[in-house]
């Protein structure tokens, strides 16, 4: 017995389909009836971040519905998948991306951002990259409907939070996961973030409510209006001017090196270097994206004379999501100040090739919503 909304035999759900190599089209697709053990999400908003614009720019092994930051509401379920979410239809709910297998090692300890199931470094799936063709088809969040199988990792959002300010749910948690947990940022502490995008203004907004002492952005000339987004969050930034970052960090915070270096900047092996020479004594470098090509040089001198530490990070924990969303809900964090780009459906796959082509609008923060109007 299916709860929820009842499909007819030809309901169909818009979606932007990416094709690969910049390329993507609209399609309809059938929606299916769902088994017990799963369901269908009414998507509300989509979020963009540089692993879709990555995906959307290159290569594709065949079309691929993208999108995995998904904010919705429940619109049906199966009795077994009701009763093991504990949801109903009208829910609103975050959708993880992670299709994990639920009884391996990873899974059974909450590491399943790790299962080879759902591990893209083992070939795994996720939700926005598995194939159009595979039915039902609806796998990704740039779509009106998403497919809900009996593996998807729900969180229901709580009460009284807004949609604007939930689909932030998935960066913030990343940000919480790299700023706290990896990085171990401590009160009174001084924290750099390199890169002022969708996740390095979530994580200047997570360590400024930590308690940081100082929380410096760096970004280019380009970024400038960004960085003025993380200056209304409490941040200090940088522009930096020739090769000496660390000095001017040094000039801003009053103190040799930082506690925290966060390096969320898609660029050369040399950026590391750079990361490394920011760090004063046991420093914490927290290492978010991987370098083209992916080989760098470290100093391990100054490693190992700072005492200091490299970390790589890979999304969140679940109890990061739900940490989030409490720390949403009871506001403070600024970002209801960050603007929002909303980009209807139709208009996916343009501002994708917009944003790859680095033409995109001065906010990070981009958000398809499958149900508004085409401008």
């Amino acid at each position: 017995m299916a709860t929820g909304t009842a499909f007819s035999a030809d309901t169909e759900a818009l979606a932007s389909v990416a094709l690969g190599h910049g390329r993507s089209e609209m399609r309809a697709f059938p929606l299916r009836d769902h088994p017990p053990d799963a369901g269908w999400l009414r998507v509300e908003a989509s979020g963009v971040c540089g692993t879709d614009v990555g995906l959307f720019a290159g290569a594709l092994d065949g079309p691929r519905i993208l999108g995995h930051h998904v904010l919705g509401q429940i619109a049906a379920l199966g009795d077994v998948a009701a009763a093991r979410w504990g949801l109903r239809p009208s829910d609103w709910v975050v959708l993880e991306e992670y299709l994990p297998c639920g009884e391996c090692r990873m899974c059974r300890t909450d590491r399943y951002r790790l299962c080879a199931d759902t591990d893209l470094w083992k070939g795994g799936r996720r939700i926005g990259l598995v194939d159009a063709a595979e039915e039902p088809g609806l796998w990704g969040g740039n779509a009106q409907y998403l497919y809900l199988p009996p593996n998807a990792v729900l969180h229901p959002v709580p009460e009284g939070l807004a949609p604007s300010l939930a689909v932030w749910a998935l960066p913030l948690a990343n940000a919480l996961d790299w700023v706290l947990g990896a990085g171990r940022l401590a009160k009174g502490e001084t924290i750099v973030i390199l890169g002022p995008g969708y996740h390095g203004i979530a994580a200047a907004a997570v360590a400024r409510d930590a308690g940081a002492q100082h929380v410096v952005v760096c970004g280019l000339p380009r970024d400038r209006a960004r960085l003025r987004l993380a200056e209304s969050l409490g941040a200090t930034t940088l522009e930096p001017a020739g090769n000496d970052l660390a000095g001017a960090v040094a000039d801003l915070t009053g103190r040799p090196g930082a506690d925290v270096v966060l390096d969320l900047v898609a660029a050369g092996p040399e950026t590391l270097g750079d990361g490394v020479g920011l760090l004063g004594q046991g420093g914490r470098l927290v290492l978010a994206s991987p370098k083209s090509p992916a080989l760098a040089g470290v100093d391990t001198a100054a490693l190992i004379r700072l005492t200091a530490g490299v970390v790589g990070v890979r999304g969140r924990s679940p109890q990061r999501v739900r940490e989030s969303l409490a720390l949403l809900r009871r506001g403070g964090l600024g970002l209801e100040r960050v603007p929002t780009e909303e980009v209807p459906l139709a208009e996916a796959g343009s501002m994708l090739g917009r944003l790859a082509a680095g033409e995109g609008p001065d906010t990070p923060h981009v958000v398809v919503r499958p149900w508004m109007a085409d401008r």
